[in-house]
């Protein structure tokens, strides 16, 4: 593999202080990634069916082999079609074929291990690529734990993850110390989905929807947007958890609050997005503009959410209270029913800044319940 290509993947997962998100890598031995064989690159020509495409770095090549091993009877039984980067020719422009191939998968297998979090080309191109086809309809995710690594500090930490225990199925970075059972629940899920039928393509203006086509400003905020998101997705994978890390955190929601007016169109957008960053940015959005269809949204991250994301969703349904017509009052006491019977799932204490921040949300709906269900006045 060209040197340039192992660099350019590997720095686009994972240091300390460049931007986060999507882009990340430093580590100088990580690589592009994979995916299917039905179809031609130069051609651009495409069967039909699911094409899974390979998204790994090359430490973990043995783990992939297994796994395309143990989906050889899906492949047989011409189910899947599969593509991974050591399929590129020698001589061809590595690049121009990998983005070729994700343009064209429709089921992404990203293995993840401490090598692939450090890969900057994965989560630049790759992963980039693989969530803005989910989201427009067009292809599914498997997150795969091939061995130990901070997945739940990553963009994957929102998706279920295979195995599902959360249990790498290789626990060294020996490939033979790997599970063949794990392997094997790997395999009945992937056929699980290539069970049913694999999504459309969108491949003209008119199809794409509605929510996507933007005028040439609305896309530059989007882009802005996504880089405060990325940005914030590699500052919470890499920074350790602290106070410098909360307070660099802060400042990029500001910067995301600060486009809240002109993103606003992409608030349903925001807030369907599988990306950590992407959701929070909708969570700033809800900070300047409440919206009562949205509480189900926020109620959901303060379940699923790491602390600093849940307590700015709090945050946001705290304005809502303060900002919602009384008509919506019902609504917001059934929401902060559930964000406090979340908070006791996650056990999080009446202490922590998520539970006052959510008590004082209550105290002041409750307040306002109470100033418009005051006794009348008889003016003369």
């Amino acid at each position: 593999m060209p040197t340039e290509r192992n660099k350019g993947r590997a720095d686009l997962c994972g240091g300390a202080d460049r931007p986060v998100g999507v882009l990340r890598a430093q580590s100088v031995g990580a690589r592009p990634l994979a995916g299917w064989q039905g179809c031609s690159a130069t051609t651009g020509e495409v069967s039909m069916g699911w094409h899974i495409f390979y998204s790994y770095a090359h430490e973990d090549d043995e783990l992939r082999k297994k796994l395309v091993t143990f989906l050889a009877p899906l492949r047989q039984q011409r189910r899947i079609t599969e593509w991974y980067d050591r399929k590129i020719e020698p001589g061809a422009p590595w690049n121009e074929e990998i983005r070729n191939q994700l343009s064209q998968a429709n089921l992404f297998l990203f293995l993840l291990s401490y090598e692939f979090l450090d890969s900057d080309y994965c989560f630049g191109v790759e992963v980039e690529e693989a969530f803005e086809r989910v989201k427009l309809g067009q292809a599914k995710v498997v997150p795969v734990l091939v061995k130990p690594c901070l997945w739940e500090d990553s963009r994957f930490s929102a998706l279920q993850i295979v195995p599902r225990e959360g249990k790498p199925i290789c626990p060294t970075d020996d490939p033979r110390s790997a599970s063949l059972d794990l392997f094997r629940e790997v395999a009945k899920e992937i056929r699980d989905i290539v069970s049913e039928e694999p999504p459309q393509p969108i491949t003209t203006a008119e199809e794409r929807p509605e929510t996507h086509k933007f005028d040439s400003s609305l896309e530059l905020v989007r882009n802005q947007v996504r880089s405060y998101a990325h940005l914030y997705e590699r500052t919470r994978q890499r920074m350790s958890p602290s106070d410098a890390r909360t307070a660099r955190m802060e400042q990029i929601l500001d910067r995301m609050r600060s486009l809240a007016t002109a993103s606003y169109p992409l608030l349903q957008e925001l807030a369907a997005s599988p990306s950590p960053g992407e959701r929070l940015a909708a969570v700033a959005i809800l900070q300047v503009f409440a919206s009562e269809s949205l509480l189900p949204f926020l109620v959901g991250l303060v379940r699923t959410e790491k602390p600093f994301v849940c307590f700015h969703a709090l945050a946001a349904l705290r304005f809502a209270v303060n900002s919602l017509d009384p008509s919506s009052y019902e609504t917001l006491r059934q929401a902060i029913t559930e964000a406090s019977a979340a908070l006791r799932q996650i056990k999080a204490g009446p202490t922590t800044d998520r539970a006052r921040q959510l008590a004082a949300a209550e105290k002041e709906l409750q307040a306002n319940i109470s100033a418009i269900a005051g006794p009348s006045k008889t003016f003369d």
